[in-house]
């Protein structure tokens, strides 16, 4: 008797070979982090965190607007998206996580930047070696994260994580007689 792809298809699904998933179950570890009510938040700041060292490199010695904006850009798409991704709603709970984990990417990606640059600079005219990275991420944990640029960027990506239709319509209530 030949063999048709569909049997073989057929008899290959009934094998041992194919795991058995119950229903109800998380699969990956992204579901794991959406069924958890603190998994937005935490990978969030694990990609703040992540990404804002990694772009710290990049932060010019000497202030510059642009390159501020568009490194602080790059950290809001992360987060935002990871969040919005991860977050079961797009309500204030997920705006939250966003506004603070992007605060906290961008504190660290801006001071421990600024800092390693600057300081290698001033180093190397006295003959020194600079400021180590180390040193730089300490300065940066030791400094209040109270700034503009800092909170401006946790509103921009509390807009991206929360922006969208709402789910359900919750009826208006209506005005009382006489207003």
């Amino acid at each position: 008797m030949a063999e048709t792809p569909e049997s073989h298809g057929a008899e290959s699904a009934q094998t041992a070979e194919t795991p058995t998933i119950v229903p109800g179950q998380p699969r990956s570890v992204l579901d794991r982090l959406r069924r958890n009510r603190m998994g937005a938040l935490a990978a969030g700041l694990v990609v703040a965190i992540a990404v804002g060292l990694l772009l710290s490199v990049l932060v010019p010695g000497e202030p510059n607007l642009l390159a501020y904006a568009l490194l602080g850009l790059l950290l809001i798409a992360a987060v935002s998206a990871t969040v919005r991704f991860l977050s079961p709603d797009r309500g204030l709970a997920a705006q939250g996580s966003a506004f603070f984990a992007t605060a906290v990417g961008v504190h660290l990606m801006l001071v421990t930047g600024a800092v390693d640059s600057a300081g290698s600079e001033l180093f190397e005219l006295i003959g020194g070696s600079g400021v180590s990275f180390d040193d730089a991420l300490l300065a940066a944990l030791a400094v209040p994260m109270v700034s503009t640029g800092v909170l401006l960027s946790g509103v921009v990506a509390a807009v991206v994580a929360g922006w969208g239709p709402r789910e359900a319509e919750e009826p208006r209530p209506s005005r009382p007689a006489g207003y």
